[in-house]
């Protein structure tokens, strides 16, 4: 598919992808708001992740990236509503990078609370105040160093600014170069039949895939052992066990959705050059996908999770539910049930 078919793509998906991260994520705070109040501190987790995905898409939108990959090379052009110098393009390059990575962060961050939840409760005291306001500052070293990465390790060239003008002439026909801010990934050139690799450039590749890919790992254990203590565990109670269930279906699909969105389009963005395998405008599948998932992750949680679902069709049918969702995880004498609580509300 050519570059102008990929570009009304992704502007539409902007435009869907907007409309739903602003619409869910506000009903979702609502629900925390007002069908939450037992959740602890993990609401304000919850809270911070639909407050960040909004952000998140306001930064795309404005911004509207495109990538491309050819010629060993991973092109992230972003392009400008109004006109800026090249050196505040680089920097709003760097800092869509740090957003990018702070959804894998984040990602992890949730599934480590659900692990600490089902698999060591006794843990859950790092998520309590004041040791909660110590995430911000450790999820900030790994997106401080992606953003850092992608600033200073990809300098533009008199190579890099020739192929993204031809880039553009090539395949976004209209997009003009001083349009436009770019971030260029030049994994190796050719020279008279001799590749030559970009140390530096590899270098920085790989501080961006170690970041992902310990993401990947956390989310992956965390959620595989959060797994197979609910598979393992039998509840006393028919609700909690019914609970457990739906909490259980959340995991799953909110493993999947990441995965499929996030984790596979971006491996495929850092390893697709290595083996010049040109992707070409094709590679804005990963724009599509970032686009979407703001939205995905939230609304899967208020279908799946029984209490927001009811909630939401009450409101719906003008027969609001009442204001117990977490009532559930507490026995018929009113002490909390042995049943490990795995709360997948983010």
């Amino acid at each position: 598919m050519n570059g102008q078919f990929w570009l009304a793509l992704v502007d539409t998906a902007d435009m869907v992808g907007f409309t739903l991260t602003f619409s869910v994520n506000l009903i979702l705070l609502g629900l925390i708001r007002t069908r939450g109040k037992h959740l602890g501190t993990y609401k304000y987790l919850m809270s911070f992740f639909s407050f960040f995905s909004m952000f998140y898409a306001i930064v795309e939108s404005i911004l509207r990236p495109i990538m491309h990959i050819e010629n060993a090379t991973f092109f992230l052009i972003s392009r400008k509503r109004f006109d800026y110098s090249t050196r505040l393009g680089k920097i709003n390059s760097a800092f869509y990078c740090a957003c990018f990575a702070t959804s894998f962060v984040l990602s992890a961050v949730h599934f480590v609370y659900r692990y600490f939840a089902a698999c060591k409760p006794h843990l859950l005291r790092y998520f309590n105040l004041p040791l909660l306001l110590l995430w911000p500052l450790g999820c900030s070293i790994p997106v401080t160093a992606w953003a850092s990465v992608s600033y200073f390790l990809y300098p533009d060239t008199e190579y890099t600014e020739a192929a993204v003008t031809e880039v553009l002439q090539t395949h976004y026909d209209g997009i003009k170069k001083e349009n436009v801010s770019y971030i260029a990934y030049v994994y190796y050139q050719y020279e008279d039949g001799v590749r030559h690799v970009y140390i530096k450039n590899l270098l920085g590749c790989f501080v961006h895939y170690f970041v992902m890919s310990m993401t990947f790992v956390v989310v992956f254990y965390c959620g595989f052992s959060t797994w197979w203590t609910i598979r393992e565990h039998r509840g006393a109670s028919d609700r909690t066990r019914q609970l457990q269930n739906q909490l259980f279906n959340a995991l799953v699909l909110q493993t999947l959705i990441p995965s499929i969105f996030m984790y596979i389009p971006t491996g495929v963005m850092f390893i697709a050059p290595f083996f010049d395998v040109n992707l070409n405008a094709n590679a804005n599948f990963i724009v599509f996908c970032s686009f979407l998932y703001p939205g995905l992750d939230p609304l899967i949680l208020i279908l799946i999770i029984r209490e927001f679902r009811l909630t939401i069709f009450g409101i719906i049918k003008g027969k609001p539910g009442n204001n117990a969702v977490m009532d559930v995880y507490t026995n018929s004498r009113g002490k909390v049930s042995s049943v490990p609580v795995i709360d997948l509300s983010g």
